[in-house]
């Protein structure tokens, strides 16, 4: 299985720098900036399970780079990284993370082409517990994502906006541990307009087509409408508010019958962001649906806060902190309902970069999950330190 991933790896991170040649023919300059990251952790609860948990231990090997692109009309930057991560002591579990991060944005005179997508390869404690608040079986997830738009200029102020979304998620060894893979389908339109140089205003419908192909046949079709505000207040200070009703229509098969259920639910995001000198401070307010590897939608709401401030031209010190509630949506053609889950995170960390070419991060995550519905509470305390190796950044222009 590990050969498989590095096989795929190779494959993409060929194809990556084919891309890169490419764009080194064509484009006014474009940029690769390598890295190589080793980390050790230390973790008392890594399942975030109730009851005594023995520790675990891992170490991480990260290599990566980061490229860039741009000519007059066209800017392309991307990533491809890995972890290869060994953990040992209460769990013994190799794991290979990749990502590979794409954005692809074509501008013309009054049309803009744009892509936003890739391949991510890591486990569901990470990238899927951050976004539903959800603690699922621990094991890794392959995710595809497919983000094409077009936007097209009517004036100076007004445009049309339109997107669509695809992703796919796959489980390791799903059906031994209740997860299932499932797609998302989806897109949006709308006008955006800005009546001033410090706002901007959009109204969009939306559509998000939600199916685990391969188990229950359930099936969930959401039709909504979002009105987003975003305000600059001064230089530093600005804000972002963005809401609507969605209609989620459900329904899966049991032989010969169907069963469907259809209700409305609210969904908002607000989000302050306030700029200093020497660091920035943030605060997400937020109600979403999400898919999950439950085979069900999650209505997650979140609270959470970003603080970095520089406390030297060398050191950084940053707080992240988000308080979730998730549980499943209702709906008779549902074939469980998930509890109510809160999960609550908080990382302080300090970034020193000691030399040109090498950085240290220390960081401390305490993870708190409860299901109270259940009476269950797990706690997990996490500190981990990784040395970072900058190579020189390698730049080409025309």
């Amino acid at each position: 299985m590990m050969w498989r991933w590095l096989v795929t790896a190779a494959v993409v991170g060929s194809s990556l720098c084919m891309g890169g040649l490419v764009l080194n023919g064509h484009a006014a300059e474009w940029s690769a900036e390598p890295s190589l990251g080793v980390k050790g952790e230390y973790n008392s609860n890594l399942l975030l399970v109730a009851g005594p948990q023995k520790p675990v231990y891992g170490h991480w090997i990260s290599p990566g780079v980061r490229f860039a692109g741009s000519t007059e009309n066209l800017d392309v930057s991307g990533r491809a990284a890995a972890d290869l991560v060994r953990y040992y002591g209460g769990r013994n579990q190799d794991l290979l993370n990749l990502y590979f991060p794409l954005s692809v944005k074509y501008g013309l005179a009054r049309e803009t082409f744009g892509f936003d997508g890739g391949f991510t390869r890591d486990n569901t404690l990470m990238g899927e517990l951050l976004r539903t608040g959800v603690v699922l079986s621990f094991t890794q997830r392959n995710m595809w994502n497919l983000a094409p738009s077009w936007s097209h200029a009517f004036t100076e102020r007004l445009s049309l906006q339109t997107s669509y979304q695809y992703s796919k998620a796959t489980y390791e060894d799903g059906a031994r541990l209740g997860l299932v893979d499932y797609e998302v389908q989806g897109g949006s339109t709308g006008l955006a307009y800005q009546p001033t140089e410090n706002d901007r205003m959009q109204v969009s419908g939306t559509y998000t087509n939600f199916s685990v192909p391969n188990a229950s046949a359930l099936r969930s079709h959401i039709v909504g409408a979002q009105v987003s505000w975003s305000h600059a207040f001064t230089e530093t200070l600005s804000a972002t508010v963005t809401g609507g009703p969605q209609i989620v229509s459900s329904s899966i098969s049991f032989g010969p019958v169907r069963l469907t259920d259809t209700q409305t639910l609210w969904v908002a995001n607000a989000n302050v962001r306030k700029q200093w000198d020497a660091g920035f401070a943030e605060l997400v307010v937020g109600r979403e649906i999400n898919p999950s590897g439950f085979g069900l939608l999650l209505k997650t709401e979140r609270i959470g806060l970003n603080v970095s401030q520089n406390l030297t031209d060398r050191l950084t010190a940053s707080v992240n902190a988000q308080v979730l509630l998730a549980s499943s949506i209702a709906s008779k053609a549902a074939p469980f309902t998930f509890p109510e889950n809160r999960y609550i995170n908080v990382t302080p960390r300090l970034t020193w970069k000691f030399d040109q070419w090498w950085s240290m991060d220390a960081s401390y995550t305490y993870g708190r999950r409860e299901v109270e519905s259940f009476g269950e509470r797990a706690l997990g305390n996490a500190m981990m330190v990784m040395l970072t190796y900058y190579p020189p950044k390698l730049s080409v222009g025309r």
